[in-house]
Formats: structure tokens, C-alpha cells, sequence
């Protein structure tokens, strides 16, 4: 299979549909029980990567955004075929991702970003204008406006 880095390591898989099944295993593999359960289809058999985790600090704690990992599927009939690939989860699916997709999804998370630099500037509005009236209201400052008084 040429589409593969220079790993001398293979693995056994038995399978379901062709018996024992002797693939390349890349450098990057895991080698896990995930990817390499005995008794699937063949097609099934999967190479992935370690997750790779893009996390932001919060108040909270420190919640996963976005989870990565490279993946190659070498029996697969679907896109994006045989060739590796990056899985991306997002909103609890994994979506495949080429390089060309990575750099996409880069320029929409840059945007995402200023998006949310132009909402913290326009919250420091909301609080200044907040702060200045001390924490009052309109309603709350004249008790008879807007409480159909």
C-alpha cells in the first residue's frame, strides 16, 4: 500500500468477511482494540491517531471545544477514502477533514474569533452603560415608570 509513511509495523486483524487480515500500521496509530477489532468486516478497520484536544480555560474549568485526530480507513469504498485524513468532532459527530478543510475550518474559527472580540467590546457597553446608572434600571430608579404607574 504506497500511500503510507515509512512504519516498518503491521497488524493482524481477523475479520469476519476475509479471515486474517495483515495491514501496514502507521507510526501515528494507536493500535487500540477500537480500531483493530477482531471479528468485523474488514472495511471497518480503522487507523487513528491520539485525540488532540483544543480546549479553552473558563471559570468553569477547561471544556473541549474541538477534538481531533488523524484517521485512515485502508478497505474503505467512501470517501475520503484510503488515504489519511483528519477526523474533527464538532457538536458530538465526527466530521473528515483533508488539509484543505483544516485551513477552511482555521479561517472559519479566525472569523469566529473576531466575532466574539467585537461581542466583548460591545459588552463593555452594556457594562459601562450598566455601571453608570450604578446598577439601576430605568424602573428601578423611578418606581412609578414601568410598572404602568
Amino acid at each position: 500500500m504506497p500511500d503510507h509513511d515509512d512504519s516498518p509495523r503491521t497488524v493482524t486483524v481477523h475479520t469476519c468477511d476475509h479471515g486474517p487480515v495483515t495491514v501496514w500500521e502507521p507510526d501515528w496509530c494507536t493500535g487500540s482494540e477500537t480500531e483493530h477489532q477482531p471479528g468485523g468486516y474488514r472495511v471497518d478497520i480503522t487507523h487513528a491517531s491520539p485525540d488532540y484536544e483544543f480546549t479553552v480555560s473558563t471559570g468553569r474549568g477547561t471544556p473541549v471545544v474541538l477534538r481531533a485526530c488523524f484517521e485512515q480507513r485502508p478497505f474503505t469504498e467512501r470517501p475520503p477514502g484510503h488515504v489519511p485524513f483528519m477526523n474533527v468532532e464538532m457538536d458530538g459527530d465526527w466530521h473528515p477533514h483533508s488539509s484543505d478543510d483544516l485551513r477552511r475550518l482555521s479561517e472559519s474559527l479566525t472569523a469566529h474569533a473576531d466575532r466574539l472580540r467585537e461581542l466583548a467590546d460591545r459588552l463593555d457597553g452594556l457594562t459601562n452603560a450598566f455601571n453608570a446608572t450604578k446598577g439601576n434600571t430605568p424602573a428601578a430608579a423611578n418606581p412609578k415608570k414601568g410598572l404602568g404607574g
